[in-house]
């Protein structure tokens, strides 16, 4: 149960990767959507485990891992846009189920992904010939560190 609680992020998680890499933005609505399906889903979740704390708790993650993307992003402008850290934020309401471990583990999952992306790609950037080279597309990362986060917590 606790795997499918996390299915709107990430559906919507991999429909925001796809779209970043492909146009190096992230939609809103699909961030919308995701949020408000995901928070239904964290409600749902809580209501199986009978405790609510579990939804305050993903709301409260979600916004600090927000908060903390949009201070990286306003460190050095240019490197994340206002997407990667909406993206964040719907990624938190899903990991953010899991506690504290999971977010911990997510942060350090999005830098080590990070990192060997950004080398990867620009390396070998598919787009070098288009108004997107070099420029990183960002959200995947985001996306696929949790899934690894969440399968190191659960599992």
């Amino acid at each position: 149960m606790a795997c499918l609680a996390l299915l709107p992020s990430l559906i919507c998680g991999l429909a925001v990767s796809i779209e970043d890499v492909r146009r190096r933005r992230v939609p809103r609505a699909w961030i919308i959507v995701g949020c408000l399906t995901q928070l239904i889903a964290n409600i749902i979740y809580a209501l199986s485990m009978n405790s609510l704390f579990v939804v305050v708790q993903a709301l409260l993650f979600a916004a600090i891992a927000a908060i903390l993307q949009g201070l990286l992003a306003l460190a050095k402008p240019g490197s994340l846009g206002f997407g990667d850290v909406t993206c964040t934020a719907m990624t938190g309401l899903g990991v953010g189920l899991f506690g504290l471990m999971a977010i911990v583990s997510w942060w350090l999952c999005i830098g080590l992904l990070g990192l060997a992306w950004m080398t990867l790609w620009i390396r070998f950037d598919p787009q070098a010939h288009t108004p997107y080279a070099g420029k990183v597309p960002f959200a995947p990362v985001i996306v696929a560190a949790s899934v690894i986060a969440v399968g190191i917590t659960l599992f």
